[in-house]
Order: C-alpha cells, then sequence, then structure tokens
C-alpha cells in the first residue's frame, strides 16, 4: 500500500458495537481471518471493508471465507 491509499480502520471496541457483539469476539474474528486487523499502539483496529463484508454476509463464516478470497467485493452480498 503506497501514501496515496487509506484504508478506513474502526476500532475493536466499535466493530464489536456494529456487529453486537464483544471486543474479544473481535479480536478472535481477526486471528481467525474472518476480519482483516492490525495493531497499533496495543489496540486492536478493523479494516472498515472487511467488517463492511463480514456484515454483508450475516456474519456467516462460511460464506465470509469464500466472499473474502474470491469475491473482492461484488457477490450479492454486498448491495453493490
Amino acid at each position: 500500500m503506497d501514501n496515496s491509499e487509506t484504508v478506513e480502520r474502526v476500532s475493536a471496541m466499535e466493530a464489536a458495537g456494529l456487529l453486537g457483539t464483544t471486543r474479544l469476539r473481535v479480536l478472535m474474528l481477526i486471528k481467525e481471518g474472518m476480519l482483516k486487523g492490525t495493531q497499533d499502539g496495543g489496540e486492536w483496529f478493523v479494516e472498515r471493508e472487511s467488517l463492511d463484508c463480514f456484515k454483508a454476509h450475516g456474519g456467516d463464516v462460511a460464506v465470509q471465507r469464500t466472499c473474502r478470497t474470491s469475491c473482492g467485493g461484488s457477490c450479492s452480498g454486498h448491495g453493490k
């Protein structure tokens, strides 16, 4: 990623609120590869696009695995 690209991120706590779950569950989803997350200064952040994709698929882990590896956001679950 170069400096011209900006990735919108939300904190793990905010992501938890948006998903209706706990921060710990969000961290587990990051570890499982279901959400794209990074640690910065001791705090975890989730990429907004990854969060939106996860929500678009209703949090269905099986669908999410397929989507994140092949659809690139173009599947019907994204409302595009």
